[in-house]
């Protein structure tokens, strides 16, 4: 974030919504044991004591992971850049609620969004961007409800009447398009320089896991707004002519072994690919981070190399243009909706605390159910 957006007052400011990552090895442990006790990401028993062993056992091998990609978490500086961009082109399309500013609110790192909140509090307007696409409690909910208990302890009322929220943007048609044309050129790449054909590519989306229990009983809607996304991204492929293969499996659970996750294991999906090649898409991510660049790249990479020739993975959004357009589509577009608030409704069998208040405070209309 440069000087000039820190130290003027923009008639707009976007914080964009994600969880951030630890910049050196001393900030993995408090990183990771504030991850393990947010009962809204994970619920424990004991979930302070739990949540805090959990921190202190995995911490070594996170450090070792980061040293295998070669540095800490991307994610604060690809934002940091995409919110430059996002503002850049915000000021040209949108001269009427300018000057804007983009930056990162991270959920278990700096910058925290309550800081930036206090930055930007003589905004005329602030915008909570959540940066995943498919709305979970354990993501999506969590930065809110992390924002809406900063703003209640820190004079929330005079906020109320300037800030909104701008959530769940998986069905829109141009997040379809981007992913769609993000996994075709990285397809006609492995076909150019493989020598292989479609059928020869099996296309393999992976996202985060969540407990079964999550979906089933509690009633988070992520994993059917997962599947959601594969099947319009599948349809725009289709569409665009390629013949392959495609399967939606679950990564990086975490937690009591006795847990059941979210199936199939993305692992297990790898072992069962009868194809040549195999094309990894990071369905729920929109910028790099330890997720991808360790545990798709490096991991998986490894399982791959046991049943296929060739194994790739498409990129993240990161810089990418046709991002930041949309990005700057859905900023606009909440502007002229006159910065309507649509968080998804809580879950049938809601646990949170602060869920309802929280969609409350940020006065949440009711939105059509997708998925």
């Amino acid at each position: 974030m440069s000087d000039h957006n820190q130290n003027s007052t923009p008639k707009t400011a976007v914080i964009l919504l994600n969880m951030g990552g630890p910049q050196s090895n001393e900030e993995v442990h408090p990183y990771l044991k504030e991850l393990f006790q947010d009962r809204e990401l994970l619920k424990l028993p004991l979930q302070k004591i739990l949540g805090n062993f959990i921190a202190w056992r995995r911490t070594p091998k996170i450090q070792q992971r980061y040293a295998e990609i070669g540095q800490f978490s991307p994610t604060l500086k690809i934002m940091e850049d995409q919110g430059l961009k996002i503002s850049q082109v915000l000021d040209k399309r949108h001269p009427q609620s300018a000057p804007h500013v983009c930056v990162s609110g991270f959920r278990y790192s700096e910058p925290r969004t309550g800081r930036m909140l206090e930055t930007f509090q003589n905004a005329e307007r602030i915008i909570l961007f959540s940066q995943y696409p498919q709305h979970s409690c354990s993501t999506s909910g969590s930065s809110l409800c992390d924002a809406y208990r900063w703003l209640e302890k820190h004079n929330g009322e005079a906020f109320r009447d300037k800030i909104s929220v701008i959530d769940r943007w998986w069905d829109r048609d141009d997040y379809s398009e981007l992913w769609a044309f993000l996994i075709k050129k990285k397809f006609e790449e492995m076909k150019k320089d493989h020598g292989l054909q479609d059928e020869d590519i099996r296309i393999i989306y992976s996202a985060h896991s969540l407990p079964e229990d999550y979906c089933y009983k509690k009633g988070d809607k992520y994993n059917k707004e997962i599947q959601g996304s594969v099947d319009r991204i599948e349809a725009v492929l289709k569409k665009n002519g390629l013949r392959h293969e495609h399967a939606l499996a679950w990564q990086s659970k975490v937690g009591p072994q006795r847990t059941k996750w979210l199936t199939p294991s993305t692992p297990q999906i790898i072992r069962e690919t009868k194809q040549k090649a195999i094309l990894m898409i990071p369905i729920a991510f929109t910028t790099d981070h330890i997720e991808t660049l360790d545990e798709i790249d490096i991991e998986f990479r490894g399982y791959a190399s046991e049943v296929v020739d060739h194994f790739e993975r498409s990129d993240c959004f990161n810089l990418e243009e046709k991002f930041i357009d949309l990005c700057v589509r859905l900023v606009i577009e909440h502007i002229q909706e006159d910065f309507v608030s649509k968080i998804r409704p809580c879950c049938v069998n809601c646990e949170g605390k602060d869920c309802s208040a929280m969609r409350m405070y940020f006065h949440s209309k009711p939105l059509r159910q997708t998925g």
